[in-house]
């Protein structure tokens, strides 16, 4: 039985039952794992109700080893578990399915005991072999992944040995400081599910969109959660999975509530006034809105939190590929590939951009210029003292003057051989934000005498731009960030899939690229943690002098949540609903 406590949600509950309702929550009396992780931190709850968050993004897919966005991540996080995790309040990593282990006097093994008795969704029990399983998926060359990069240490794959049934051996090449964190990016897969595929070269075509749409319980799980419904547009239902290996300290296994339900919306403002107007149980309020959301908190019952700066960064770059697509055409015509590989060119118009305006008309002050590539959330790794690039359009214009660039008389810019300077802006479609931004930008270039046209784009087509194709010019995006940054290497590194303005280079480009390597492969090298911070630091130094990305605007984070739920707590960085399985629903 469901119990509702608000009209809304039974509203939305009618509404679901009529479109095709989702299974009945079912929690049959499976005994707790020995290997049971007991959650003292969290007050014990009861069970029941509903959960309800909005999204405007959908799971590309439900496979990890394809998994390739902030929001695919989050659903799969939700259904599958990796060995270790990160707990954002204490800042450090902590046991997952494995409930522990121990690091060789020389630091190059680790070995890593398995939680007893876990068992996946479907009642089959989880050991040693699924995780050997996921991580020769991960180094299968028929796989290609964002993971096998990861875990090559030192030009070498991370050896990995199962020793019994519940305890795995890993040894890296060279010592790799940030091992702990970095083996929980991945979710381990189940073997006993997909060996076949694995076999047959299938693998990466399994667990689509598809699946959960035809057989959402094909897809088992070792997260709190199983996959009860899909429909792509609509919603996505999650029950409690009913073999979850943690537990409160009275013995009650998480999760606590009956559905989670993420309804698909068409934008971010949508999921806003569904929170603000008491039909969504969180969200994230942008900066822009919390005026106007805050005035409804008393009457549907929430509270907005500043957790302080945003974790993530935000930037515009521009394509130095200097490759050509297959048909022999460059990805950039070679005068605007000078341009954009002339450093003096993107401090110039870094500086022509009105940062500071931005901050006031689009943020409403609740914001700052973002100078460094690790946001100042960040606190422990952030590096407070690069080199800034105040908004002065007359620096901006003698700066192009001296990198050979002219004006005509009529205030536009052109090379010195002649050709007009402009080019194209892709942005993603559907953020009003977004759309302010990068209109500003064009004002601001037009200014300096640079044409821009913007091309606005839904996500998934200019991720194929900026990730396949290459046929483009500049483009602007975020990333998501915090936690230890091992975990942005795809970023940092010359050879990096998200190296965006020049990915996966076979040797670095530049000399201060190669600087860059080096400084990643050092700071991994080192268990001292100062001198990791050091070396991070210097690295945000590096792209903060040479800008591959310009810097654009770090806002405050603000998130608000239904004042029924228990257990919430707020970390500095991360989602309120982090802690998804402990939240349990008080009286209102």
């Amino acid at each position: 039985m469901i119990k509702v406590k608000a009209p809304w949600l039974a509203t939305l509950l009618l509404a679901l039952i009529a479109c095709s309702p989702p299974p009945e929550a079912q929690r049959p009396d499976h005994p707790l794992p020995e290997g049971v992780a007991v959650v003292e931190e969290a007050e014990p709850g009861r069970y029941g109700g509903l959960f309800v968050q909005a999204a405007h993004q959908e799971p590309k897919t439900f496979n990890p080893l394809v998994d390739a966005d902030l929001y695919t991540s989050q659903a799969i996080g939700l259904l599958l578990a990796g060995l270790t995790d990160y707990h954002p309040i204490r800042q450090e990593t902590v046991p997952a399915l494995a409930e522990s282990w121990e690091v060789s006097e020389d630091g190059l093994t680790w070995t890593l005991q398995l939680r007893q008795g876990v068992r996946w969704s479907d009642g089959a029990p989880f050991g040693a072999d699924d995780v050997i399983f996921t991580f020769n998926a991960i180094f299968d060359q028929r796989y290609p992944n964002r993971y096998s990069q990861q875990y090559t240490i030192a030009g070498k794959p991370l050896e990995y040995q199962k020793l019994d049934d519940h305890t795995v051996r890993f040894t890296t090449a060279e010592v790799y400081a940030p091992f702990l964190n970095d083996i929980g990016f991945v979710r381990i897969l189940p073997r006993h599910r997909l060996e076949e595929a694995f076999q047959q070269g299938r693998l990466q075509g399994i667990w689509t969109s598809q699946t959960a749409i035809d057989d959402p319980q094909a897809i088992v799980t070792t997260g709190p959660f199983v996959l009860a419904s899909y429909q792509p547009g609509e919603r996505m239902v999650m029950a409690p999975n009913p073999h979850y290996w943690k537990a409160d300290r009275q013995g009650q296994r998480l999760p606590y509530i009956d559905f989670l339900i993420t309804q698909f919306v068409p934008s971010p403002n949508t999921a806003t006034v569904l929170f603000a107007t008491g039909q969504s149980d969180v969200a994230e309020v942008p900066v822009t809105d919390i005026a106007w959301v805050a005035e409804a908190a008393d009457t549907y019952g929430f509270t907005l939190h500043d957790q302080g700066p945003a974790s993530g960064i935000s930037f515009i770059w521009f394509n130095q590929n200097p490759g050509s697509d297959p048909a022999g055409k460059p990805y950039v015509v070679p005068h605007k590939l000078r341009w954009f590989t002339d450093v003096r060119f993107r401090r110039a118009v870094l500086m022509g951009l009105d940062r500071p305006g931005l901050v006031r008309a689009v943020y409403f002050g609740r914001a700052r210029p973002l100078h460094t590539i690790i946001s100042p959330a960040n606190h422990k790794w952030h590096n407070p003292d690069t080199r800034r690039y105040p908004y002065d359009p007359a620096a901006a214009r003698r700066l192009l003057q001296q990198a050979g660039f002219r004006y005509r008389p009529d205030g536009r810019l052109e090379d010195r051989e002649g050709n007009p300077v402009a080019f194209e802006l892709l942005a993603s479609e559907g953020s009003q934000r977004t759309t302010e931004i990068v209109t500003t930008f064009k004002e601001n270039m037009k200014a300096l005498g640079i044409e821009v046209t913007l091309n606005y784009l839904d996500f998934g087509a200019m991720i194929r731009k900026v990730s396949n194709t290459f046929d483009y010019e500049a483009s602007m995006m975020g990333f998501s960030g915090g936690g230890d940054p091992s975990g942005g290497k795809a970023i940092y590194r010359s050879d990096g899939r998200l190296h965006v303005w020049h990915p996966t280079q076979k040797s670095p480009a530049t000399d201060w690229e190669a600087r860059v390597d080096e400084i990643m492969e050092a700071q991994e090298r080192t268990l001292d943690e100062d001198r990791r911070i050091e070396l991070i630091k210097e690295m945000q130094a590096i792209f903060s002098d040479q800008l591959p990305l310009l810097f654009l605007i770090t806002p405050d984070a603000y998130a608000g949540i239904q004042n029924q739920w228990r257990n919430v707590q707020v970390p500095p960085l991360g989602s309120l609903t982090w802690n998804i399985e402990q939240l349990w629903q008080g009286d209102h």
